[in-house]
């Protein structure tokens, strides 16, 4: 069986119609860092009164770090016709598109026409995107920055080799669209397995002898 890869997966990247666009690792990264963080209740405003530290307004917040390489030697090597054309820009630029919003435009219309904008534009809503790191982690995602350093390119200029430090927040089911049901699912099924996964370091506990150990001090 062949070593899985990470990717992200992009549901509103506004290509092909409803199509994903996929972006599969090319190799994955040697060390991910991440950090659980609990949601501290707001502070009173009037700053009297205390606080039941057990409880919390919502889902614990995590981040992600981690640096991916690209390099497309192989790729050219074999006459890859993607390659030899553009190097690695396709794929950057699906790294990028992961923080740019459905359906944006590339040229501002209004500001075109010289004339005032008829009415206030809307926020823009970012894509779903979903991360995923093996068969048991499979959450929605902001990609919140990517820091890109592209160290060889070919004769058009054209990386061939980068690497791209990625940060991204996981999505909480209170943060994420309730029509996004792609999300949510995403995210209950990575809490569900949590939660298994907890049950099986019990059960490797009450094996070790060291639930019984913890009883009996207690």
């Amino acid at each position: 069986m062949g070593t899985l890869k990470g990717a992200f997966i992009n549901f509103g990247a506004g290509l092909l119609g409803a199509l994903p666009n996929i972006v599969v690792f090319q190799f994955n990264p040697d060390r991910v860092t991440r950090t659980p963080k609990m949601i501290q209740p707001p502070p009173r405003d009037d700053g009297s009164g205390t606080h039941n530290a057990n409880l919390t307004p919502g889902q614990p917040s995590e981040t992600y770090s981690f640096t991916l390489r690209l390099d497309a030697s192989d790729q050219l090597a074999s006459s890859n016709p993607i390659a030899a054309a553009s190097g690695i820009l396709p794929t950057l630029s699906a790294l990028e598109l992961l923080m740019v919003p459905k359906g944006s435009l590339s040229i501002n219309l209004f500001s075109l026409s010289g004339g005032d904008q008829p009415f206030q534009v809307p926020p823009a809503k970012l894509p779903t995107v979903l991360f995923f790191w093996g068969p048991f982690r499979i959450f929605p995602v902001n990609v919140t920055s990517l820091s890109i350093t592209e160290t060889e390119y070919d004769p058009l200029l054209n990386p061939i080799r980068a690497e791209i430090t990625v940060s991204l927040t996981v999505l909480t089911p209170s943060q994420i669209d309730p029509g996004a049901t792609i999300a949510v699912g995403a995210y209950k099924y990575s809490q569900g397995v949590k939660e298994v996964m907890a049950a099986l370091n019990l059960a490797n506990a009450a094996q070790l002898g060291l639930s019984a150990s913890f009883s009996l001090s207690l």
